[in-house]
């Protein structure tokens, strides 16, 4: 079927005397004939190639009028139409520009990472030929990765996909180990939460509270600083170590209508269509009145590249309003957890909470208070001069 497309095939009719000796003739002749058909005693029609039907027609048998009925196939398409070279240019010419147009990258898709690293991100590979514009052929994904990574310093790995005209970048932010002091170093141990001390053990130091005090952030709770009331004995500087746990209080206030919105498609839409110039800021909107009171905005951009040009469509969705009852009681359930989740990620072990519900015509505010516990201790440096004292790897 696709090489008769391709070749031609044409509907000759044979009437006459005995017509069937054009099949005959057509057999001899090495002409492959389908699609016979017979429409009376002395006429029928048959189906053969562009090439083969020449044949025929040059020299027809005596008795017998040989006459194309129809035609189809890509030689008779493009001997009907071939002066009307428009029809031909323009989807030649829209094919064309849409191969040169997926040969660029028009998005760069950034995935993983915070916003920070991400726009730094974007903006080294910007300098290294990843952008929108870019070819795609220049681009070298082991080359910009191994780039990026010696480049930015809170990236542990990157990888570049190009997948049609989008490049689609993998990052993964780097985890540094914190700084550990030295254990021949001075150091004094500080709290890093403000609450009630729960628990402490001293290693080495001179603690300066004790369990039940209240202690605030930043404070000093263990001194490496080894002092004496005698003024002839110097002052020693040894590492301090111990392990603080504190009881403090988180709390977290929400309000919860008691009712809530929904909003019903009724199946009504209208589009507006805008054109805006950038570069001055000018919008133009076109059939821009809308007569719905309550509906739902969805919004579409097509940005033109190169030019400070783009056109949208907004499209209102006409909606009903209705109100109705909450649930308050699985709503308080859900901003429970939520509260929960936020505590654990804060490395925070609650020991108890409670929640405290006030009422009002249109909402409940509910307060959550957790009680929790967490080890707070952090080791600091201690800033000396070698002339006030000596250090316990010294006096050691």
């Amino acid at each position: 079927m696709i090489i008769s497309l391709l070749k031609g095939s044409c509907t000759i009719k044979a009437s006459g005397k005995f017509p069937e000796r054009i099949l005959n003739i057509a057999s001899t002749s090495g002409i492959f004939v389908h699609t016979v058909k017979r429409t009376d005693e002395n006429t029928l029609t048959f189906c053969v190639s562009k090439k083969g039907a020449q044949k025929l027609l040059s020299n027809p048998p005596d008795a017998i009028k040989l006459e194309i009925t129809d035609g189809y196939g890509l030689p008779f398409f493009w001997q009907r139409y071939k002066k009307r070279s428009v029809l031909f240019a323009l989807p030649l010419l829209f094919i064309c520009i849409c191969i040169a147009f997926s040969c660029f990258i028009w998005q760069v898709d950034i995935e993983g990472g915070d916003k920070k690293l991400q726009s730094e991100v974007k903006s080294t590979l910007s300098a290294y030929g990843v952008h929108v514009g870019a070819l795609k052929h220049k681009i070298d994904q082991n080359d910009v990765k191994r780039r990026a990574i010696m480049e930015i310093d809170d990236l542990s790995w990157l990888w570049v996909d190009l997948k049609g005209t989008t490049a689609k970048v993998k990052i993964q932010k780097r985890t540094r180990k914190p700084s550990l002091i030295k254990i021949n170093e001075p150091s004094d141990v500080i709290a890093m939460h403000s609450g009630v001390i729960e628990k402490m053990q001293v290693y080495c130091g001179v603690p300066l509270i004790s369990e039940g005090m209240t202690v605030e952030k930043g404070q000093i709770i263990v001194t490496g600083v080894f002092r004496s009331e005698n003024e002839n004995i110097p002052t020693y500087y040894h590492h301090a170590s111990a392990d603080v746990t504190v009881r403090l209080n988180e709390k977290k206030t929400v309000i919860i209508p008691k009712s809530v919105i929904t909003k019903t498609p009724t199946g009504n839409k209208k589009s507006v269509y805008k054109i805006n110039f950038k570069k001055n800021n000018i919008k133009f909107s076109l059939n821009s009145g809308i007569s719905y009171t309550e509906y739902d905005k969805i919004e579409k951009t097509l940005k033109i590249p190169f030019l400070p040009l783009s056109f949208s469509r907004v499209d209102y969705l006409e909606a009903d309003v209705t109100t109705k009852p909450a649930d308050t009681s699985a709503e308080i359930e859900n901003r429970r957890k939520a509260f929960l989740k936020t505590l654990e990620k804060k490395k925070l072990d609650v020991k108890n909470l409670t929640e405290e519900i006030k009422e009002s015509d249109e909402a409940l505010t509910v307060t959550f208070n957790a009680e929790c516990l967490v080890r707070t201790d952090k080791e600091i440096p201690i800033e000396y001069s070698e002339k006030e004292g000596e250090t316990d790897g010294e006096n050691s």
